[in-house]
């Protein structure tokens, strides 16, 4: 009893001290001493953590990563439950938030509005009841090896700070395409975090580029069909009007994340489908809401931090307001998916054609050009603030989607895109027994090899024609049921024509090269004999030769035909190796390291 007394009596006088005005003068961050001008450095970031740490009960510092230059990656835990492992999190039935700032390392506004933010709950505690229905987890930079590399002139479309970090990390990886190969130490980091912890909700921290208008804040939010409806619903009827009408009365009215339309003289913007490269497009795979804030780089950097920490303190009113209700879209989504529900998944999008009238804060605005260049570009004259009445292109359709396997095949030799799968928290198994099953084989009719590198890759695209077949296949076959949370990742990663599917990457490129050849002494008269003797061989070649010139006049394309046609042909070439399972899953062994090597 005594010990529990002089323990509250502590509580009580480091709350009085913690929560005194001058601790709280002790807590301003860098930027707020400098005048917005700067942004603290990685080392005053997370001295800043530690003296937080230090200062509350409800805080604790963790890292979960180190970048290729060796900086640790760093979460930072708010909790009044003090629950700070995902297990005790999870436990307590509220909702996780995670924060990410800086992953376009110059774009750093949300990093600084985080740290104010954080003062405000842990030292002054005037948001204290932020955390009342949620566990906040913030990573202050995902790309601190890029935060380090700045300047005055990383950011030349952005009104600073002064020494802005550079947009990719110290391997030239742009993190928000990397979501899905997971190329970057940085990105295998976070997967591992954001399966561990499995958040509820995330927010994705940038400034963007573009035109000027009056809009400090720009976001996107789950509204297209890539998401799931569960969570398209919670968007529409919950998040949105709180969101609009907080940031209002906080004195940053917000706008979605759109551009002007090009060949239209009506003022009209559009959107776009996020991607599973970029990061609110993987998190809506896992049916999750993923909030892009955008802060529009031609304002000044005090007003960019200022509206950052105003969406943030919106998000977490209302997920206090709404954790129940987001819980609930959650769980209705993971269940259509799980249990199998849902049957497709749409791949692609296209523009349905519609829009809406929307207000939009504007600027007077003209057309100039450039003596040198001679390029036309728009200047904005901020003494002449307008409101433009413009149509609103945000309607999207599926283009494309593809049926869900009963389960996918991959043989086990293609350990890297295994392993990949693996850091995507996907679950697998292995055939305990050779099988002989009914699938479906992707042929890759032709191939289409972009001109230049793409983040490390020079990427792919494929027409994949399906085909039923029977194989077999020998024991620790890898099979990934997709009835699972992450099912929609395995889906995007294996599917050929996914926008950013492994064979896309170039993952799979060797089953496009052609390996073993033949000599012209060996298929010119091959050739010869197949064409007399095969009527269908004949009619195809004859067709092809009058349908394309430049075949007709390819010795060595001629050759190749008759080649591919022969008995001498390559089996694997141009066959994708994973397979779609038609039939019922056969006995299955858990997944082992050993299996991996």
């Amino acid at each position: 009893m005594r010990h529990a007394l002089l323990s509250f009596l502590a509580t009580l006088i480091l709350s009085a001290v913690i929560a005194s005005p001058t601790a709280a003068d002790d807590f301003l961050t860098v930027t707020e001493q400098n005048d917005f001008r700067i942004t603290a450095t990685y080392d005053e970031t997370i001295d800043f953590l530690r003296r937080l740490e230090k200062a509350s009960p409800y805080a604790k510092l963790t890292v979960f990563g180190r970048t290729p230059q060796g900086r640790d990656l760093h979460c930072f835990i708010v909790s009044k439950d003090r629950a700070f492992t995902p297990a005790d999190a999870k436990k307590t039935g509220k909702v996780i938030l995670l924060v990410q700032n800086g992953i376009h390392a110059g774009e750093i506004d949300g990093k600084d509005a985080s740290m104010i933010l954080l003062r405000e709950i842990l030292v002054t505690r005037e948001r204290e009841p932020l955390l009342d229905n949620v566990i906040l987890l913030i990573i202050p930079m995902i790309n601190p090896d890029g935060h380090e590399n700045n300047s005055r002139y990383t950011r030349a479309n952005q009104y600073g700070p002064e020494n802005a970090g550079f947009r990719v990390t110290a391997q030239r990886y742009n993190l928000n395409r990397d979501y899905m190969k997971a190329d970057a130490l940085e990105m295998r980091a976070w997967l591992r975090l954001w399966t561990t912890w499995m958040p509820d909700f995330f927010i994705d921290n940038h400034v963007t580029d573009g035109h000027d208008w009056q809009y400090v804040i720009n976001y996107t939010m789950p509204w297209q069909p890539n998401a799931a409806a569960a969570i398209r619903q919670w968007t529409r009827e919950q998040f949105d009007p709180y969101f609009h009408s907080r940031c209002a009365d906080l004195g940053f009215p917000p706008f979605p994340y759109a551009f002007p339309m090009r060949n239209r003289t009506d003022g009209a913007v559009g959107t776009y489908v996020d991607i599973p490269r970029l990061s609110t497009g993987y998190t809506a795979l896992w049916n999750r809401p993923g909030l892009l804030i955008e802060m529009h780089s031609l304002k000044e950097y005090e007003p960019r931090v200022r509206g950052n920490h105003a969406a943030m303190v919106a998000v977490l009113e209302l997920l206090n307001r709404e954790a129940a209700s987001l819980k609930e879209a959650i769980a209705r989504a993971d269940a259509d998916l799980i249990g199998g529900v849902l049957d497709s998944v749409p791949i692609a999008f296209q523009p349905t054609g519609e829009s809406t009238m929307v207000a939009v804060r504007n600027y007077s605005s003209a057309l100039d050009s450039g003596h040198v260049t001679g390029g036309r570009f728009t200047r904005w004259d901020r003494s002449r603030p307008q409101i433009d009445t413009v149509p609103y292109f945000a309607s999207f359709r599926p283009r494309a989607q593809v049926a869900i396997p009963r389960a996918y095949l991959i043989p086990r030799e293609w350990t890297d895109v295994i392993e990949r799968l693996r850091w995507h928290g996907v679950a697998m198994r292995t055939l305990a027994a050779p099988a002989t099953l009914p699938v479906e084989l992707y042929y890759l009719d032709s191939a289409d090899w972009a001109e230049e590198a793409n983040e490390g890759h020079v990427r792919v695209a494929c027409k994949a024609r399906r085909v039923d077949t029977t194989l077999s296949y020998p024991a620790g076959t890898v099979v990934i049921d997709p009835r699972q949370p992450a099912g929609k990742v395995a889906v995007h990663a294996l599917e050929p024509e996914a926008p950013d599917s492994f064979l896309g990457w170039g993952f799979f490129n060797t089953v496009l090269e052609q390996k073993e050849y033949a000599e012209g002494y060996v298929i010119d008269p091959l050739a010869d004999s197949l064409y007399a003797a095969d009527p269908q061989i004949r009619a195809a070649f004859d067709a092809r030769v009058a349908a394309d010139t430049t075949f007709a006049r390819s010795v060595q394309a001629k050759r190749d035909f008759f080649y591919k046609r022969s008995r001498f042909a390559e089996g694997g070439l141009n066959w994708y190796p994973v397979a779609r399972l038609r039939g019922d899953i056969p006995a299955t062994s858990p997944w082992k390291d050993d299996d991996a090597r």
